[in-house]
């Protein structure tokens, strides 16, 4: 928790799309390092394809076989794992050369997809077999698959209980028995299963399996366990806190923290920054966004401080702690899942990839290095990490509905220098075209064109910074003033090192539970955030104040160089090619301060701005999916149409200089246009205010971004979701527009 100074698509996708994807997202980075590509010490790996065709999304690694060498398996198959002597190969390029599949069972198929959520290995029976437990939502059952000891022999299932949905489940031992219990991650239950032990028939040992009833502020999405409090005993984590484990078998409701309400399974426990102390790691299922809570003891109280990790991907189901480069400090590592609900949620069609981040405690950062991105790769609901080629290093074995693969760690050997490539020829004014003849009517192909058009906006804009520069936010109230229904606090928070965002932060009062917020973005005025605040410039901006007179949580920095904010762009060029990405990143920072807000719902975050503030909110809602919906007013013409293409209004240090220095003012040459910003946005709901008499942005020009991207929408099924109005005035936006807006976004967010 926060404080201050202390519509469906199939699922089956052709291989063509994913062939076509996996060609531009090879060459995707264009020659410029992608966000967050610290690689710190994480090593360099090699996919292996186990099976491109299978749709388990679970998988195990043990030695299936008893032969002394491990094994795959995943669903109704294992692989036999051969190591060879190759000559000239080494070890961990010749072990997979030789490899046999091996039947398991036919697993049933409910509403299009296998029953088998987690493949948990454990000798059920007692019979020196290891046999395979599993959790599932649409079955509403665990089970376990017998080992029958002979690679000739199918396995038998045996359901234990069908206690209800289980998105998946981990193997923990909670009552200090020395053996493993089975804890399920229930939808609408919460309980734990303490396994047979023992040699026992197969059905006694299905008879044998105790069910434990937990706390019902434990069910929901996203469950871990692990010490919090250092008394030796294993306690629970869910969305709405902790449970002390009692000596007694009782848990006591701890409700210290909120989590997100799709958190990844397992929450990891796990001591973070190395002070002594259990720290929380989660992603967000089904949404954007990898998050930390740090434990700060404050006397004889705990108290949890929010950090975001990473929010440039969506879809972390599952995470991993292991050490995967030797150095006795393990990493996260995580991905996204592949298409978890039918493309329903942000992100699902962007590229798949697997990622690790290393801590780095002097900063109180992380760095992130991706150990693969593109094609058919997905980390699944059950990855697994073990010394498969048996060479001393941990590698990766992944499971999803678009496949098994296995990453093999190459510790000690050279990362290969990334490819560097033009970018790929778009037409900026066509979305659903790929270079002369490749038409996107996919939404996976839109999802890689999508990465493009952010390529495309960094070589204009450079490139964001990476997670080691997302230092900790340290926001601090200066000053707090009653502004009737509302509280006005003037506050600064840390966007970076070395740097400070004064910032307006507006709560309503007697908020009973959390609720929508807005980022609000001022216009190019000398009093900045004061603007929007309703502390002076235009009545008809002063948009933060009546969005929190309407109770909206709304936060309003100033833009560097404006308000109180003085900046030097010359002085951070090292860091920085221009002030439109400055202001990106201090905008995302502000989200994820909104976020780590008790009052702000984090589903329910938008952004809103007028003229240099217009397109900021659309920069920054492009490059921050967590924005919900974005209000754009006043804010942008397509290139061709801005002062019929002279572009030099937008080359100051304060916004894009390589427009000028690189592509010489000219909108032909300019790799980026707003029709693909506006694309970059879909599915999400955007307002757009374009005034007909706008003598900044013609309205010409907006109206040919709005036809353009509406075919965006209209691939993603997300028609309905935008909405233009076109005011008969100047450069403004008048009360009746601005009423329009409120009323939208009240639909969009949910009322206050």
């Amino acid at each position: 928790m926060f404080r201050f100074g202390a519509a469906p698509f199939g699922a089956s996708v052709p291989s063509r799309v994913f062939d076509w994807i996996g060609r531009l997202v090879a060459i995707a980075s264009i020659g410029i390092p992608a966000s967050g590509s610290v690689w710190a010490k994480i090593p360099p790996f090699r996919i292996v394809s186990i099976e491109a065709a299978a749709e388990y999304p679970a998988c195990a690694v043990f030695d299936v076989n008893r032969d002394g060498t491990l094994d795959v398996f995943s669903g109704g198959a294992w692989y036999e794992f051969t190591r060879t002597s190759a000559s000239g190969a080494s070890p961990s390029r010749a072990a997979f050369e030789q490899r046999a599949r091996h039947f398991v069972r036919d697993v049933e198929v409910i509403r299009g997809r296998f029953d088998d959520y987690s493949n948990l290995p454990y000798d059920v029976d007692g019979d020196g077999w290891t046999d395979v437990i599993s959790a599932n939502y649409r079955s509403q059952s665990i089970y376990w698959v017998r080992n029958p000891g002979s690679a000739d022999h199918p396995w038998s299932k045996h359901v234990v209980d069908t206690p209800g949905p289980m998105e998946t489940a981990r193997l923990v031992d909670l009552n200090a028995d020395g053996r493993v219990d089975l804890l399920p991650n229930g939808s609408d239950f919460a309980a734990w299963w303490e396994l047979p032990s023992g040699a026992a028939t197969t059905g006694a040992a299905s008879a044998l399996w105790t069910r434990h009833v937990l706390p019902a502020g434990l069910a929901g999405h996203g469950i871990g366990a692990g010490d919090l409090n250092g008394d030796g005993r294993i306690d629970l984590v869910g969305p709405s806190g902790w449970f002390e484990a009692g000596g007694d078998g009782s848990w006591i409701p701890r409700p210290e923290f909120r989590l997100h309400r799709d958190a990844s399974i397992p929450v990891l426990v796990h001591d973070v920054d190395a002070d002594g102390d259990a720290d929380l790691i989660w992603g967000r299922g089904h949404h954007v966004g990898l998050y930390w809570m740090e434990r700060i003891q404050a006397g004889g109280a705990a108290e949890w401080r929010q950090h975001t990790i990473d929010s440039s991907w969506s879809q972390a189901h599952s995470l991993l702690v292991a050490d995967l480069d030797g150095d006795d400090r393990p990493e996260l590592i995580t991905g996204p899942r592949y298409l978890g609900h039918e493309g329903r949620d942000l992100g699902e069609y962007d590229p798949l990839a697997l990622y690790a981040y290393a801590y780095e405690t002097a900063s109180h950062t992380w760095s992130r290095g991706t150990i693969h991105r593109g094609g058919r790769v997905a980390f699944g609901l059950d990855p697994k990490t073990a010394d498969l080629d048996g060479d001393g290093d941990l590698d990766l074995v992944v499971a999803d509905r678009s496949g098994l693969y296995l990453a093999v760690n190459l510790s000690g050997e050279e990362r290969p220098n990334a490819e560097s490539a033009d970018l790929p020829l778009f037409n900026h004014r066509d979305l659903l075209r790929s270079g002369a003849s490749g038409v996107i009517d996919d939404p996976f192909a839109w999802g890689v064109r999508r990465a493009a058009i952010l390529d495309g906006m960094r070589e204009a804009m450079g490139v964001e910074p990476d997670a080691s520069r997302r230092v900790p936010l340290d926001a601090r109230i200066l000053d707090t003033a009653d502004a009737g229904t509302y509280l006005r606090k003037q506050i600064r928070f840390t966007p970076e090192p070395g740097d400070s965002v004064p910032a307006f932060l507006l709560v309503p009062k007697n908020q009973r539970s959390p609720g929508p917020a807005m980022l609000c973005l001022h216009q190019t005025t000398g009093i900045g955030k004061g603007e929007p605040a309703g502390l002076g410039g235009l009545a008809n901006l002063h948009y933060a104040d009546e969005l929190a007179k309407r109770g909206y949580v709304c936060l309003v920095p100033d833009y560097p160089s404006f308000g109180d904010y003085p900046y030097d762009f010359a002085a951070a060029r090292d860091r920085y090619a221009s002030g439109s990405m400055k202001a990106i990143w201090n905008n995302m920072r502000a989200v994820d301060l909104l976020e780590a807000m008790p009052e702000v719902d984090p589903d329910r975050i938008g952004v809103i701005g007028h003229s240099l503030g217009g397109h900021n909110a659309l920069f920054t809602a492009a490059f921050d999916q967590r924005l919900r919906a974005v209000v754009t007013s006043c804010g942008f013409t397509a290139f061709h149409h801005y002062y019929e293409g002279n572009l030099a209004g937008w080359t100051s240090d304060r916004y894009m200089p390589r427009i000028r220095d690189r592509f010489g003012n000219d909108p032909n040459r300019v790799p980026f246009d707003f029709f693909e910003v506006l694309g970059a946005i879909a599915p999400r709901s955007v307002f757009v205010n374009a005034p007909t008499g706008d003598s900044n942005f013609a309205v010409e020009g907006v109206r040919e971004v709005e036809a353009e991207s509406a075919r965006v929408y209209a691939l993603l099924r997300a028609e309905g979701r935008v909405r233009y109005v076109y005011p008969e005035c100047g450069h403004d936006f008048p009360p009746e527009t601005r009423e329009a807006c409120y009323e939208w976004l009240d639909a969009a967010l949910g009322a206050p």
